[in-house]
């Protein structure tokens, strides 16, 4: 049978669809009340940092076609649309939450994104956290370490806030209950019958972004759980359709196209290891005297395609494949992203080889004008499994 979404399980997920509305509210009262906001672009940056020191932590926009044109007025025209998009909604004071921000906090995945800070810091205050490429290195380690107290610093300086290891240790169990729940919820996916839709997955994914109130956000993840608990955990047959993993670049709303197209043929999306989905939420950050090195040793850790070696997504996919009982694999990477489209190689070697799966390469960007082309790949590539 082809799977659909409870009512109920529609009505406890409406409040997620919200938190975008609230959040920017959020933001429009905190000068008055002495709040200061973080722009926040990637998963190395520590949230329980900006927590701890009481900032509010939002993700900046740069999922949209719309502000490239105004980018590329700066910007080469030869870069990927994340960060054309990210600096376009920057440049043209279109992104709320960039307007909100008192402070960027920036890293170092790829070359591209460090010479945009460099733009960046023209148009409001840029902290750039520079990344090592070796992460199981022990002198990257230290060093990372170092970036992590850095930002702790310049958070300090920025607020007039001593961050303790006490308020660290606070946030990282806020964040690590939100991550398990997350995860909780992504688990449900490995079912027979999926209780949500991938789209529907990816959205409460991206809401994380924007929720100010962790512990009412945490609730309303409890709520999503015990609802499909109680409405689905009877259920039984098989949904149709193959079980379709997503993985490579950055996929929210406004660049979810190849998802979408997967489920309009008919794929079910169980399973999503990108930045949005499980690779930022898969592991706790293990609290320690010294929060600052658990939280650096944490972020660490993240498998970006800008380590080197990045044997651990590749680890990662082979254990979600088995874990979610994967028929077939789409690495659905973004134009002139080099670390991601070099890293599908190694990848579909590893799938194919270990699992005995098909993987198909998604090259893409923002722009809607190779739709069609790629309905019919993943049409043909859906009809072979």
């Amino acid at each position: 049978m082809k799977r659909t979404t409870h009512p109920d399980i529609l009505a406890a997920l409406k409040p997620f669809s919200l938190l975008s509305e609230l959040c920017q509210g959020d933001l429009a009262e905190a000068p008055e009340n002495g709040i200061k906001v973080a722009g926040i672009y990637c998963v190395f940056a520590p949230e329980e940092l900006v927590r701890a020191a009481g900032m509010i932590p939002v993700s900046l926009c740069g999922k949209s076609e719309k502000p490239i044109a105004t980018a590329e007025t700066e910007l080469p025209a030869a870069l990927c649309p994340l960060i054309k998009s990210s600096y376009g909604f920057a440049l043209s004071g279109t992104c709320p939450y960039f307007t909100a921000a008192d402070l960027i906090i920036g890293e170092t995945t790829c070359d591209g994104k460090k010479k945009m800070f460099e733009r960046m810091a023209k148009l409001k205050p840029v902290h750039v956290m520079q990344l090592p490429y070796a992460a199981e290195n022990t002198s990257a380690k230290a060093f990372w370490r170092a970036e992590v107290a850095r930002l702790k610093t310049f958070i300090e300086e920025q607020t007039g806030v001593t961050i303790t290891d006490e308020a660290l240790t606070r946030e990282t169990t806020l964040i690590n209950a939100r991550n398990e729940k997350l995860m909780a919820l992504s688990n449900l996916m490995a079912r027979p019958v999926p209780p949500l839709s991938g789209k529907e997955m990816l959205a409460v994914m991206e809401s994380r972004n924007v929720a100010v109130d962790l512990p009412a956000y945490n609730a309303m993840l409890d709520d999503l759980l015990q609802t499909i608990e109680k409405v689905a955990s009877g259920e039984t047959g098989k949904a149709n359709g193959p079980r379709v993993l997503i993985t490579g670049c950055p996929m929210g709303s406004g660049s979810d196209k190849v998802l979408r197209l997967v489920e309009e043929l008919g794929g079910q999306v169980v399973a999503q290891e990108h930045c949005g989905g499980l690779k930022s939420i898969f592991r706790p950050v293990t609290k320690e005297r010294d929060m600052i090195t658990a939280l650096a040793d944490h972020y660490l850790g993240t498998p970006c395609a800008c380590m080197s070696p990045n044997t651990k997504r590749l680890e990662f996919l082979v254990s979600l494949v088995d874990q979610f009982h994967v028929d077939a694999v789409i690495d659905a990477t973004l134009q002139n992203c080099h670390p991601y489209t070099v890293e599908h190689t190694r990848l579909a070697e590893t799938l194919e080889g270990q699992c005995g799966i098909p993987v198909l390469h998604v090259n893409t960007g923002y722009s809607p004008s190779d739709t069609e082309q790629i309905r019919i790949r993943v049409e043909a590539f859906l009809e072979m499994i």
